[in-house]
């Protein structure tokens, strides 16, 4: 029996680097709320080691070059906003004796949204600055010390 041929760039599609920075920005951000619910420093910049991962994560897949530096910032772009939402849920449920499920089911995405994106300082925007700097960074180191093998591909 002979496999079905299949396509050298169907990995590389736009929708397939889409989804993975979804999947990844989703983790991430989830990531990032659970951490800083645990521990007990300043939250902001712990975006910054989950977007090493993330760039750890579009090479592990086998992006390389620009589209494993734009897989790696879309993925940061969301991980960065989900966070942030949950965040919001998370001041809901506080101020209202909820638990976090509840605050984000009976809240609505409005209100999550609007207060999320009232608690935005500075320090959150400079972190976002430095994650994107230091993941697109990662990406492309990765791009170079590991080459395609021979399909032909460029970036």
């Amino acid at each position: 029996m002979s496999e079905t041929p299949r396509p050298a760039d169907a990995s590389r599609s736009v929708l397939a680097v889409l989804v993975s920075a979804l999947l990844g920005g989703l983790a991430g951000g989830m990531s990032w709320c659970f951490l800083a619910l645990w521990l007990p420093w300043p939250t902001q910049f712990w975006i910054v080691p989950i977007a090493i991962g993330l760039a750890a994560f579009a090479c592990w897949q086998d992006y390389r070059g620009r589209v494993a530096v734009a897989c790696t910032a879309l993925a940061i772009g969301i991980a960065f906003i989900y966070a942030q939402y949950l965040f919001g849920a998370v001041r809901i449920a506080d101020s209202m004796g909820l638990s976090l499920r509840e605050a984000l089911f009976k809240a609505g995405f409005n209100l999550t949204a609007d207060i999320a994106w009232a608690n935005l300082r500075t320090k959150d925007w400079v972190a976002l600055a430095v994650a994107l700097l230091v993941g697109m960074g990662a990406a492309r180191v990765c791009a170079r010390s590991h080459r395609t093998s021979g399909d032909g591909w460029k970036n």
